[in-house]
């Protein structure tokens, strides 16, 4: 190569490095979360907790504008989840599928499918260093908690696609709550061949397996609420049997789960799995439990609300 080729060379390196350090946080965030939407793939990956790991299969198809997806656990005979747009169902064998309304899978990280503008609104977003994770180069980029009592996201993408290879959910203190890492990954061109059947299948609509359910009337109210929560409606599956009273909390990104109980006679409870903290206050004639990706000391203070 002469000087002028290794020149130019020079100046498409140099340009090409300004441009990689001078995408935005934001920038690497919506990659991360178009990647998940728009490609064709089929994937492994594990759920990493405190004494507990657990292995899913995800396959995720684009069709004529439409999305298919489906998420298998691997290591049990789980229920296989299915997703077409809207409509998301949940299949077990020899039971009629469970359909509900929504445009994503609860159980694959919220942080990748909630509108990126309430993100923003919770978190700031600082690009770290490249790494190499499973052969492939990797760009670290870090949500960081505007408010105190929310958890820290570290998240690792594909420096080429921005897709999602790594999550850590941290403590305040960066300690690490839950993990979520890809373990395998295979592109495809096209819809993936697992996926045709899925797509033409007949399955229910939500109305025919979600019957209304009301709960008994009440004085019980909620008095405080979390900065940036506020009440959301509430679907009749997701209300457990022998409730008295139910809120839900979002702020956007994260849910929060607050029952009310008959006493069960059992002393206040408090412990986490992975980054969901799980906390049961008894409160004279009734039980509060509350449910959700918050601090023990937030729980208790949602509990204490309830009178």
């Amino acid at each position: 190569m002469g000087w002028k080729g290794l020149s130019s060379a020079l100046i498409i390196l140099c340009y090409s490095s300004l441009s990689f350090a001078e995408v935005s946080g934001w920038e690497w965030f919506e990659r991360s979360q178009s990647s998940v939407r728009q490609y064709n793939f089929e994937a492994s990956f594990v759920v990493i907790k405190p004494n507990q790991v657990d292995s899913y299969r995800w396959i995720h198809g684009v069709q004529d504008d439409s999305e298919i997806e489906q998420l298998m656990p691997l290591e049990q005979s789980g229920v296989e989840i299915l997703r077409r747009d809207q409509m998301v169902y949940y299949i077990a064998p020899e039971k009629t599928p469970l359909a509900t309304s929504s445009s994503t899978i609860k159980e694959l990280p919220a942080l990748l499918y909630r509108d990126i503008e309430s993100i923003k609104s919770l978190y700031d977003a600082v690009p770290g260093g490249a790494t190499q994770l499973s052969g492939r180069s990797a760009q670290l980029l870090r949500l960081t908690p505007l408010q105190n009592g929310r958890p820290g996201y570290w998240l690792w993408l594909d420096s080429q696609t921005g897709f999602p290879l790594k999550i850590d959910t941290l403590t305040v203190q960066n300690e690490v709550l839950e993990r979520w890492v890809i373990t395998h990954i295979l592109p495809h061109a096209t819809l993936p061949e697992a996926l045709n059947v899925a797509a033409s299948a007949e399955l229910p609509a939500a109305a025919e397996t979600m019957p209304a359910v009301a709960l008994p009337e009440t004085p019980l109210e909620l008095s405080w609420l979390p900065e940036g929560y506020q009440e959301v409606s509430v679907t009749s599956a997701m209300v457990p049997q022998q409730v008295l009273e139910q809120w839900l909390l979002s702020d956007g990104l994260h849910q929060v789960s607050v029952f009310v109980q008959h006493s069960a006679s059992l002393p206040a409870q408090a412990f986490r799995d992975g980054a969901t903290t799980i906390f049961v206050m008894p409160n004279n004639q009734f039980d509060v439990t509350v449910i959700g990706p918050v601090s023990i000391e937030t729980a208790r203070q949602i509990a204490e609300s309830v009178r």
